[in-house]
């Protein structure tokens, strides 16, 4: 069905048309991006000098230079406004990250907070203060059933679109791994997705028409339970209701073939963009996984699949196992 909010998908090429100011918010999965220094109170042994994966200076060094390069191109003539991310290890290894050329000239700030997973890998957000101003701040813990299970907290950062004055709510999230199998992590992923639900219910309660982004790695797609029942976003963007949460996903995934993600041969996207109503009614969107040539491999079939650091222990020397994704919030 034709969405009458004029959520759609474009070339970032076309996108340079619009005479529009953009607010630009990217979500990227870095792959392990771990420092070389050994934490004894996280499981990152592997991620040393002396560690499984002889993890090096040059190999990091290496590992942040690619990141740049990736967050540098998603548009020519400037940077990200907000760049949401996950598996990094701390704030250290994002100053490292921002504080050469060229992300060094976009004035960034970071937002972290140590979290409860036990390899120490948590999510952050990186935003640019002229254009994004931070009012409020959380970290919500996920409780499961298996007490003795442990996963990333969903971060929650509630700000200001200066240019625009509009109010932003952004849940940046990273939930369970299928490590294990996908039947059988399933019901981690939906306790995730309620945790996340009953938070963004409670912005709504607040302000029904509130304007809520929540990205991140989500490690299902936006067809399975976690994200339909128990978080319960639509993906009919025919009309755009109060106190309701959209997936613009679903339709990157399963009608335009894009994705994030492949494994053995299996695409699809797991780093999705869900929208509040009132964020679906008050501006057009622009959303899709960002994707270039310099990013991806090809296997021996020739099918391409993003560059990663790491294949099991093999070193790869590329980017990361997932492809970004870009949202343009136009005015």
């Amino acid at each position: 069905m034709k969405n009458i909010f004029f959520v759609v998908i474009l070339f970032f090429s076309f996108l340079t048309t619009f005479g529009q100011q953009n607010f630009t918010v990217m979500f990227y999965n870095m792959e392990n991006l771990f420092d070389t220094i050994d934490n004894p109170l996280t499981r990152d042994d592997e991620y040393s000098p002396k560690g499984a994966k002889n993890w090096s200076s040059r190999r990091y060094r290496e590992k942040l230079k690619h990141l740049r390069q990736v967050i540098s191109a998603v548009d020519l003539e400037t940077f990200p406004d907000i760049i949401g991310v996950c598996e990094i290890e701390n704030r250290k290894v994002l100053e490292d990250l921002i504080s050469r050329p060229p992300l060094s000239e976009a004035g960034y700030r970071i937002f972290h907070r140590d979290g409860s997973d036990r390899r120490g890998i948590d999510c952050a957000v990186i935003y640019n203060p002229e254009t994004f101003k931070i009012l409020d701040t959380n970290t919500l813990r996920i409780k499961f059933e298996d007490t003795t299970y442990f996963s990333r907290d969903i971060l929650y950062v509630k700000g200001k679109i200066l240019g625009k004055q509009d109010t932003l709510h952004i849940f940046v999230n990273h939930w369970p791994s299928r490590f294990g199998g996908h039947a059988q992590t399933e019901k981690l992923r939906f306790q995730a997705a309620l945790r996340l639900r009953f938070s963004t219910d409670s912005v709504f309660d607040i302000d029904p028409n509130a304007q809520i982004l929540c990205i991140g790695d989500f490690n299902d797609m936006p067809s399975d339970n976690s994200l339909t029942e128990g978080l319960k976003a639509k993906t009919d963007l025919s009309e755009a209701l109060p106190h309701t949460l959209y997936n613009l996903s679903y339709s990157l995934q399963y009608e335009k073939g894009l994705w994030t993600y492949n494994f053995h041969e299996d695409y699809g996207i797991l780093d999705q963009v869900i929208v509040s109503g009132g964020l679906l009614k008050k501006h057009k969107l622009f959303v899709e996984p960002f994707k270039q040539d310099f990013m991806l491999k090809t296997d021996e079939r020739g099918n391409p699949h993003p560059w990663r650091t790491f294949y099991g222990y093999k070193y790869e020397g590329g980017f990361s196992d997932h492809l970004p994704v870009v949202i343009k919030i136009i005015e």
